[in-house]
């Protein structure tokens, strides 16, 4: 190391830069394919970044800017966010203001990847300024979903909870569902009647024979009516049951997803909450709701499940000494 570094000192310092963007322009354009997928990406990235601002070529940059989302995605399925964070930053400021016309994937793919690693490093404020120009540039509103699920994911962390439930509402009456923003005793009367009946004599074995939701639009909504229902919890409790109520509804239309399994457990444990209380429906819709998990291997959710289950529901049917 001590050879190495006297080595490096005999450079320059003014020279420095424009030597670690030789390096690893050489070692870009030696390696192959293959080699562009292993660690040596990080060494040919490490090397260019030093010397970004000596590039001019337009086509020289968003080859880097490729460069730079290939190891921002290599460092968050690594879980080093903080490194993918500096890579994809680094990606996006290599993108001219005509990147959304001659390079629109590109600028896309660095954005949703950036909004990930902001949000999981909790730089939320950064989040949002990025944020801007996607949402505007964006061709289809498809595009955006996965930059408003980071940005919504945000907000709730934030504690912006009015901007946050506002953009779930919008996001949501775009995919074809419409949430309302205030309740009325009138309106949860009637929801919780719907859902009664729609749900009547549905034993579990009809619920796990469900066919797995294949329609964008309804997947896409239950994932944002998973995060207003996250929100909704603590902040609006009484809006809670609707929105739970709205994507049990979708399951047994549209089919079940991974969010399918939480939406019956959180309807489970409605059930043994009302005031005349469903002890054996929410108990079936329990068990129901852990089957359908199991069945679609939705590990991600486990945990939030089965605080539902042996938390809320499981408490008024099994000893707890029979709890796991």
């Amino acid at each position: 190391d001590q050879i190495q570094q006297a080595a490096y000192e005999l450079v320059p310092r003014a020279k420095r830069d424009s030597f670690h963007l030789l390096i690893g322009s050489r070692l870009f354009l030696r390696s192959s394919p293959v080699e562009l997928k292993s660690n040596l990406l990080f060494c040919i990235v490490d090397n260019m970044n030093r010397g970004v601002h000596l590039m001019n070529e337009a086509r020289q940059k968003y080859d880097l800017a490729s460069l730079n989302l290939d190891a921002g995605n290599k460092s968050i399925a690594a879980s080093a966010f903080h490194s993918a964070e500096r890579y994809l930053m680094t990606g996006i400021s290599l993108l001219g203001n005509e990147c959304w016309e001659t390079k629109y994937n590109l600028a896309m793919k660095l954005n949703d990847a950036a909004s990930e690693a902001l949000f999981v490093t909790g730089n939320f404020q950064r989040l949002s300024e990025i944020t801007e120009e996607p949402l505007e540039k964006a061709k289809c509103f498809e595009d955006k979903l996965n930059i408003y699920h980071n940005l919504v994911r945000s907000l709730i962390a934030w504690g912006k909870h009015d901007e946050c439930f506002s953009m779930c509402v919008n996001v949501l009456s775009q995919l074809g569902e419409t949430l309302p923003t205030a309740i009325t005793e009138e309106i949860y009367n009637e929801e919780a009647r719907s859902m009664k009946k729609l749900m009547r004599g549905k034993q579990q074995q009809h619920l796990l024979s469900l066919p797995n939701m294949s329609n964008f639009n309804k997947l896409a909504a239950m994932q944002f009516l998973n995060h207003a229902l996250t929100l909704t919890y603590i902040w609006k409790p009484k809006l809670s049951p609707l929105i739970v109520f709205r994507m049990v509804k979708l399951t047994m239309r549209y089919g079940v997803c991974n969010l399918s399994s939480f939406a019956f457990g959180v309807y489970g444990a409605w059930l043994v909450s009302i005031p005349r209380p469903d002890f054996a429906g929410g108990y079936r819709m329990g068990r129901a709701a852990a089957e359908v998990m199991k069945r679609l291997g939705a590990t991600e959710i486990t945990s939030r499940l089965y605080v539902v289950i042996y938390t809320f529901i499981n408490i008024w049917k099994d000893p707890l000494q029979g709890e796991h």
